[in-house]
């Protein structure tokens, strides 16, 4: 019967749900990158987006923790270098008792665990909210139309093995929401700069040696993808 099997029928898996090896440096790196997208300058309601507070807590644990803990970075803010003050002011942008709440959501979520060490509350990023995190990354890498097309392509072009079913479909999904133009059904080909992008998603979807980057400067017959790229 049809319900029978819509009940049987396997969940979709999404790119959160993969478990990735992405190194500790990278991770902060990401993080970090994705903070500066915040629009500080019209922060002015001081309430703490949920996206926004698990990627600063992706950024390291100590601010956290000093938010937590108002008088910790009374006492050691002469100590904090260039980089950690920058954090501190960042932190320093949020309604306290609205961002303890949010924090508090995040762990019950299980994105973040706030735990105490030597007496020192500290707020740490789980395995699941550096998903989170690495999602949001994907999510926000954009392809974007330079001012003056350079006259190259990006073909992109993967061969995936069967049991990588899962992987394969994520990776076009994200492909197509890039734009790309579907040349075969593993070719995909783009008029503008995405190299770092599609290099980030392979990495991250652990088929760096599935997936090829082409740069190439002619195409036969072109005039169909000029004009679906605009170019």
């Amino acid at each position: 019967m049809p319900f029978e099997k819509l009940k049987t029928r396997k969940q979709k898996v999404c790119i959160e749900d993969l478990v990735t090896n992405i190194p500790e440096a990278l991770f902060r790196d990401i993080s970090k990158t994705l903070t500066k997208q915040i629009d500080w300058e019209n922060f002015t309601d001081k309430y703490a987006r949920t996206a926004d507070v698990l990627k600063l807590v992706g950024m390291g644990v100590f601010v956290a923790a000093s938010v937590i803990m108002p008088n910790l970075p009374l006492a050691l803010k002469p100590f904090l270098n260039n980089q950690r003050k920058k954090e501190y002011e960042i932190w320093k942008r949020f309604n306290i008792p609205n961002l303890k709440r949010t924090l508090r959501r995040l762990e019950s979520q299980k994105l973040v665990e706030i735990s105490e060490e030597s007496g020192i509350q500290t707020i740490k990023i789980t395995g699941a909210g550096q998903r989170k995190i690495l999602k949001f990354a994907i999510d926000e890498l954009a392809v974007e139309k330079p001012k003056f097309w350079d006259g190259k392509w990006t073909l992109v072009s993967y061969d995936i093995p069967t049991n990588f079913k899962t992987i394969r479909r994520i990776l076009q999904e994200y492909l197509k929401a890039w734009g790309f133009y579907p040349l075969h059904e593993s070719v995909y080909l783009h008029a503008y700069p995405c190299e770092k992008q599609v290099e980030f998603l392979r990495a991250y979807l652990g088929v760096v040696e599935y997936v090829r980057i082409f740069s190439i400067s002619k195409i036969e017959n072109d005039k169909l993808f000029k004009e679906f790229f605009g170019v």
